[in-house]
C-alpha cells in the first residue's frame, strides 16, 4: 500500500505559473500525490485599510485563474484542491503546509541575490528557511522569453531539506 504524499506548490499566478505546476507534478508522476495549490493574495495592514478592492472578488478571480493554468498545462487530471488566502506569502505558506501536513512544499524561485533580495525580499528563501519539511525549489528565469527545448534542458530543482 502506497502512502498519498502531500504536495502543496504555492503559485503566484503570473506567466510562469504553468511551467510551476508542469515541472512540480512532473516530479510525482509516479507516486500518489494530493496536490494543495495555494496562492495567496498579499495583504498588509496598509492594503487592509484599503477598502476599495473586495478580497472575496480577488480571491473568486485567484481561484478562476489558478483552474485556467491548470487546464492549460493539462493537469485537470491530478488530484488536487485550490486554496486563495490573504497575508504575507511566506508566513501564509507555512502555516498553511503545517495545518494540511505537507510533506513537501514546492515554489518557484527567481535566485534573487544580493542588493535585490534584500529590498525585495525572497519569499522562496524565508519558506526553506523556516520550512520544517523539505522544500522543492523551481528556478523561473523568465520562462516566457525561452523556447520550449531550452525548458528542456534547463536544470529543473535544487532540494532544500530543512537540517
Amino acid at each position: 500500500m502506497e502512502i498519498e504524499k502531500k504536495v502543496l506548490i504555492a503559485v503566484d499566478l503570473n506567466f510562469e505559473t504553468g511551467f510551476l505546476l508542469s515541472k512540480t507534478a512532473s516530479f510525482f508522476r509516479d507516486a500518489s500525490a494530493k496536490f494543495y495549490i495555494l496562492h495567496v493574495i498579499y495583504s498588509d495592514i496598509f492594503t487592509f485599510l484599503d477598502k476599495k478592492s473586495s478580497a472575496k472578488s480577488k480571491a473568486d478571480e485567484a481561484y478562476e485563474l489558478t483552474e485556467k493554468e491548470l487546464k492549460e498545462a493539462g493537469l485537470y487530471y491530478l488530484n488536487y484542491e485550490i486554496f486563495i488566502s490573504t497575508g504575507i506569502p511566506a508566513a501564509e505558506i507555512l502555516n498553511f503546509s503545517k495545518k494540511k501536513g505537507a510533506d513537501i512544499i514546492a515554489l518557484g524561485t527567481h535566485q534573487k541575490i544580493g542588493f535585490k533580495e534584500f529590498i525585495s525580499g525572497s519569499v522562496s528563501f524565508s519558506v526553506s528557511k523556516n520550512s520544517i519539511c523539505p522544500v522543492l525549489l523551481i528556478p523561473l528565469k523568465n520562462t516566457a522569453k525561452q523556447a520550449e527545448k531550452e525548458l528542456v534542458k534547463e536544470s529543473a530543482v535544487s532540494l532544500i531539506t530543512p537540517s
